[in-house]
């Protein structure tokens, strides 16, 4: 395996595996060597697209939607995760594209995360339906034709099993729900994932079934530009790892809400992340500008337990004026030396300093996102 620049496994040997998850992560040591069973995971938030992205996204000259410059400054980072797993908030299409409140976007959003590393995306939200019955098939078949994998919305009822999803000896399954879908009723003959407890029992009893390691829900809950979670969100995650999902991940405020471990005495059985923020988008409400991207290392033990450590990337979408011509691009704190307008910098200091307040001293932040 190759050599990890991850500063997390300085401190993160299984014989260190019971030290209380808050301990701070020293600098990045590049002679340390990955564990033979270890599994990165990296998550991002909401991929939106309101009409000026779209707009902006078009080259005239190649005659084709473009988001290679979107993308630029992740890909980098992405490239060095095992798997890389967003949400893909809007349907995909090839021609009639709108932004609010009924999302339909060019497809090659879907081809250029494909190349700049993204593997898995999830469709469960409430605008899985904004399209109706051919916006949910469209959307899966575009996915499917790009090798991207996905769960959460199925074109029809056999297709609705756990994803499975197997590499370097860890094998998870990953489950996707959604509140709602804004009262537009799920079109007949098609599957939007939602999260009555029925369903979620049997798809975690599936994952079981099917060997899984580990159970990932990735659920789209809670209170728009709300940057505390709610009641809603503590019960259902808690019914979760009750049932045995041991990573919760959570999107839908498009701010960025706190994250924990899940401990068992003095040992981390778990994690949980109310909420990532927005990944791309035009919202310009307070904090929508930026979300977090969550690093999540899994490490397997002698005695086959797992150790687990989160850490967390800031990262705002900047959209300076080139040519007559706004452009979107997504840049990590990291990056920030790419900024070259004043204003833009400045949102970014903002944003960073809120997000340290908003999550909590349990989770470690990457200030390099040296990850592998």
């Amino acid at each position: 395996m190759r050599a990890l620049l991850f500063s997390l496994l300085l401190l993160f040997s299984c014989k260190d595996r019971t030290e209380a998850p808050n301990n701070r992560v020293s600098a990045a040591d590049t002679s340390v060597i990955a564990p033979p069973d270890s599994l990165l995971l990296l998550f991002t938030g909401d991929i939106m697209q309101h009409l000026p992205q779209i707009t902006a996204a078009y080259d005239s000259e190649k005659q084709d939607y473009d988001y290679t410059e979107c993308f630029r400054y992740v890909r980098k980072h992405w490239q060095q995760a095992d798997w890389v797993i967003g949400n893909l908030e809007t349907t995909l299409c090839d021609r009639n594209f709108s932004g609010y409140p009924l999302f339909a976007s060019p497809w090659q959003l879907a081809r250029d995360l494909k190349r700049a590393g993204m593997d898995v995306l999830v469709t469960a939200n409430n605008h899985s339906c904004d399209r109706g019955a051919s916006g949910i098939r469209q959307t899966l078949h575009y996915l499917d034709s790009l090798g991207i994998w996905h769960t959460g919305t199925f074109s029809d009822s056999t297709d609705c099993r756990p994803l499975i999803l197997d590499k370097n000896g860890f094998r998870l399954a990953l489950l996707n729900y959604t509140y709602g879908t804004n009262g537009i009723p799920v079109p007949k003959g098609t599957v939007v994932a939602l999260p009555d407890t029925v369903r979620m029992q049997r798809d975690i009893d599936r994952a079981k079934a099917d060997s899984a390691d580990h159970i990932i829900a990735f659920v789209h809950w809670g209170d728009e530009y709300s940057h505390l979670p709610g009641k809603q969100q503590k019960e259902w995650g808690d019914w979760l790892e009750s049932r045995g999902a041991d990573i919760v991940v959570g999107s839908h405020p498009h701010v960025v809400q706190t994250m924990q471990y899940r401990t068992q005495g003095q040992d981390t059985t778990g994690v949980r992340i109310y909420s990532l923020g927005n990944f791309v988008s035009n919202q310009s409400k307070p904090y929508t500008n930026g979300g977090v991207s969550a690093a999540l290392l899994l490490v397997r033990c002698p005695d086959r337990s797992v150790s687990y450590r989160l850490q967390y990337i800031n990262h705002i979408v900047c959209r300076p004026f080139r040519n007559g011509k706004r452009i979107y691009t997504i840049v990590p704190e990291c990056d920030r030396g790419v900024i070259d307008n004043e204003r833009e910098k400045t949102l970014l200091q903002h944003f960073v300093r809120h997000t340290r307040h908003i999550i909590d001293s349990t989770v470690e932040k990457n200030n390099d996102w040296n990850i592998r």
